[in-house]
């Protein structure tokens, strides 16, 4: 069996939006997973952001590529019991609205369970289904600024801004390994579940062995002041002649003996000198052995002979660590009628739907 084809068989309906649920159904679908990605008429908002591929938002691009496409009015009268009649042909229904508001829409999780005992429902929200912060409305930023990672991150000139959606993207992990934990739980007990997935908490779980130490040692973190984030020149970041730059990662002494043959004392100083006095390709080929290696630009990453030799790349789009993904990005209502067909509904009963403004 191929990584591939661990999920065959298995059938997602995907409500959520934005990144983490997308992210999470890519995962699955790479492993085998038939997705099925219902939209808002407009089109989900990724599609639209900035940078863009082939026109298409790189951020909907990047985790829509296999998919296939419903677009619906979810405000449309219609909708809840559209959703409903669908539900027979999955195992997995994805969700990312706000607490509560599944429920107002007409598709009460608790009662689909009863209505569907083997369906698996993974709900993916800020703060989780409850607790009082469950109806704040945030950003990846603003779940990274209630786990202590952002004031981690805090230097002399202020936080700088993560370069990805970490939280979204934990999320996505943390769903993906529970629905896939549910489905081979459903074959001992022939139960589905209510996964109630908070990006927030994702984020904890990231963060989990520093938390334990801070609060263990009874204080916050000292920007940019701990072992792993700056408080230690052996594991750093530093400019070598030709402007180009290395990462430091000699966190055990057999690798810090290596580096002192060249340099008298292992302060950031000292090894700020050292490093700039010669390019990236010397230090590389004498401390290679020594957790130095180089700091790329994305630009340099699909041509490392690494990642071809492992096919992580396919273009410019990035395949899971496991599995593989294939196809192209759906249009928007791309696959609408072929998926009401699959559900049952004839031709003219699909063509009302269109007519009533259900679906485009």
């Amino acid at each position: 069996m191929h990584a591939d084809e661990m999920l065959k068989g298995v059938r997602i309906l995907d409500l959520s939006r934005l990144l983490p649920g997308p992210a999470a159904t890519w995962y699955l679908g790479a492993l085998g997973a038939q997705v099925d990605r219902v939209e808002s008429i407009k089109g989900d908002l990724t599609r639209f952001l900035p940078p863009k591929h082939d026109n298409v938002g790189a951020y909907f691009a990047a985790v829509s590529r296999g998919k296939r496409s419903i677009a619906c009015n979810f405000r449309h009268e219609g909708f809840s019991n559209l959703i409903r009649s669908l539900l027979n042909q999955y195992d997995v229904v994805v969700e990312g609205f706000r607490p509560g508001r599944l429920s107002q829409m007409g598709l009460d999780p608790d009662e689909l369970r009863k209505e569907y005992p083997k369906i698996i429902i993974a709900s993916i929200s800020g703060f989780g289904q409850n607790g009082d912060l469950s109806q704040q409305v945030a950003h990846d930023i603003n779940y990274l600024g209630y786990t202590g990672a952002l004031a981690a991150m805090l230097g002399p000139d202020g936080i700088p801004l993560p370069s990805f959606q970490a939280a979204d993207m934990s999320a996505a992990l943390t769903a993906a390994m529970g629905i896939s934990a549910a489905l081979v739980g459903r074959e001992r007990t022939g139960e589905g579940i209510w996964l109630d997935v908070s990006l927030t908490e994702s984020v904890l779980s990231l963060y989990a062995p520093m938390i334990t130490g801070l609060l263990s040692e009874h204080r916050d973190p000292r920007p940019q002041g701990e072992l792993l984030s700056g408080g230690a020149a052996i594991y750093g970041c530093y400019r070598c002649a030709d402007d180009l730059w290395i990462a430091v990662g000699a966190v055990e002494a057999k690798f810090q003996n290596k580096i002192a043959r060249y340099v008298t004392h292992l302060t950031s100083s000292a090894l700020m000198e050292l490093f700039a006095s010669k390019d990236r390709a010397h230090w590389l080929s004498l401390l290679g052995d020594a957790c130095v290696t180089p700091v790329l630009n994305v630009s340099d990453l699909p041509r490392l002979s690494h990642f071809e030799g492992r096919g992580v790349f396919d273009g410019v789009f990035v395949q899971p660590n496991l599995g593989k993904q294939s196809g192209v990005v759906p249009k928007l209502g791309e696959h609408t009628q072929i998926i009401l067909s699959e559900a049952g509904y004839d031709s003219q009963e699909v063509e009302h739907f269109y007519q009533s403004g259900l679906v485009v």
